[in-house]
């Protein structure tokens, strides 16, 4: 477990500058320079009293929301030393690098690394190697050294010197316990626990039992680790885009290589390119169906280059490429083909993907079923890459007319258009209509099929029954109308509209 502390001040910086914010006592210092502690200043003192031991002090307003914004930034930066990060904030991280430590020759040259990293950027940090989340914060804090590497069995020495404050608990509890004389660590670890738990509650016990190990911490990463990836390192920055497609075809073939060997193929991949400043650039494409072709993925992704040709920066040192919303995927033998012919040359999935990926998801729709009998709420659009099983629409349809054989028209309006009708009988089907001003006599009808409004939506739409007819006129084309209201009705107001029309 590593954890980084620090602030977004320089270290290096000559002027003493600090950072402040409005509290309920005045506005007071929320973080210092380097300089500025060598003069007695710190976080938490008021404005004023700096002012007068140094006048000439810069004083700038703090930013919180953007200070929690490029902590977020810098967490998904680290991401490239372990996939297992979250935020401590205001001012910290956590990194699980079980596992991850080998790839960059051990446990203290990964935090070499990464402090030598945040130091170019302008960071001044201390970090913790710890068995445990508890110890680490409060090392990286409280510790007297840049970089702490604690061993597993010297959890409770290393932490025995420091104050409570290093156990995450609140002020008005670390007060208290500096009034019983317990201002540091080790006075509290051995110590009978029924009066710390009377007095203080459980916390503080359960924070001195997940500082040491003996209670586990569950860790919330900022994000889900992908469970398959790839990944390359380079030794020297790459800029180009060239370099990038390179860099995507031979990480799509370990991937799909490893997708292949577990029978698994994806639905969402996603490129993380880590530049050298500490930013992060992602690039994500989904497919319609799952996929593990190296070099259909690879081509969906090249496509999309043209997002980061001016966000290179001084270069890309890290890649990735992950895999999302993988499932079990079976072989499948597409047939017998001679040398040079297409045994996917009917598979418009990845022309579809391209499609999607390229003028956006929401772009590319298609029709799927929805549970609704009034026939213009029947259907959706939908993603094509939406990966939801399609439905049966034969049984659908079916289920909208109780498996009756009034069969719907082909074509369906988006939006029913009125129509003027003449009625023989109010419950009977009407014998003329006129419709874009023409008029049709009808010479057949079947129905009517009944619909009954949906009342329990809100909205503008319509609160009466209606009935359908299929009707044929004398020309012999047939159309869907219906009437929106029944004449027994007092309150209704009949009106007459055409649905559709037959092929």
């Amino acid at each position: 477990m590593a954890f980084t502390q620090g602030n977004a001040l320089p270290a290096d910086a000559t002027t003493p500058l600090v950072l402040s914010d409005m509290a309920e006592s005045g506005a007071r210092i929320t973080a210092a320079n380097g300089a500025a502690e060598a003069l007695g200043l710190f976080a938490g003192m008021a404005t004023t009293d700096a002012r007068a031991m140094h006048p000439p002090l810069v004083v700038e307003a703090a930013d919180a929301a953007g200070d929690r914004q490029a902590l977020r930034r810098l967490a998904f930066w680290c991401q490239r030393y372990s996939p297992l990060v979250r935020m401590e904030a205001p001012d910290g991280l956590c990194l699980d690098i079980d596992g991850c430590a080998h790839l960059f020759g051990g446990e203290e040259r990964l935090a070499e690394d990464l402090a030598g990293r945040l130091a170019g950027f302008g960071l001044t940090a201390r970090l913790a190697v710890v068995p445990t989340i508890g110890a680490g914060w409060a090392l990286a804090r409280f510790g007297s050294e840049e970089i702490t590497h604690v061993a597993r069995g010297e959890t409770g020495a290393r932490l025995a010197p420091l104050p409570v404050a290093g156990l995450r608990l609140a002020e008005e509890t670390v007060a208290g316990l500096k009034r019983l004389g317990l201002e540091r660590i080790g006075l509290l670890i051995g110590k009978p626990r029924a009066p710390l738990v009377t007095r203080f509650g459980p916390l503080p016990v359960l924070r001195l039992d997940q500082a040491l190990g003996s209670e586990d911490e569950s860790f919330g990463p900022l994000c889900a680790p992908p469970f398959y990836q790839a990944a390359c390192r380079f030794a020297e920055p790459i800029v180009t885009l060239d370099a990038v497609e390179t860099t995507i075809g031979r990480l799509s073939g370990e991937l799909t290589r490893v997708l292949d060997h577990a029978g698994k193929a994806a639905r969402r991949v996603e490129l993380a390119l880590y530049r050298v400043d500490g930013w992060r650039e992602t690039l994500a494409i989904r497919t319609s169906s799952l996929s593990r072709d190296a070099d259909h993925l690879a081509r969906l992704l090249g496509e999309r280059l043209d997002r980061i040709r001016d966000h290179a920066g001084f270069g890309f040192e890290t890649a990735t490429l992950a895999a999302f919303d993988v499932e079990d995927a079976d072989a499948v033998q597409h047939g017998l083909a001679m040398p040079g012919e297409d045994t996917q040359a009917g598979d418009i999935a990845p022309l579809i993907d391209r499609l999607a990926n390229r003028f956006g998801p929401r772009n590319v729709v298609r029709f799927a079923p929805r549970a609704s009998y009034v026939p213009e709420r029947g259907f959706e659009r939908v993603s094509m890459l939406d990966a939801r099983p399609d439905r049966d629409w034969l049984a659908h349809m079916r289920a909208r007319q109780n498996d009756a054989a009034f069969a719907r028209p082909v074509l369906l309006f988006d939006t029913p258009e009125p129509v003027d009708v003449v009625v023989e009988m109010p419950d009977k089907p009407p014998a003329r209509f006129q419709w874009r001003r023409v008029s049709h006599r009808i010479t057949r009808a079947e129905g009517p099929e009944r619909i009954a409004p949906e009342w329990w939506l809100r909205g503008n739409v319509s609160r009466q029954t209606r009935d359908y007819y299929r009707v044929e006129d004398e020309t012999g084309r047939r159309f869907w109308l219906y009437r929106d209201g029944l004449y027994e009705r007092t309150n209704d107001q009949p009106r007459w509209f055409i649905h559709g029309m037959f092929s």
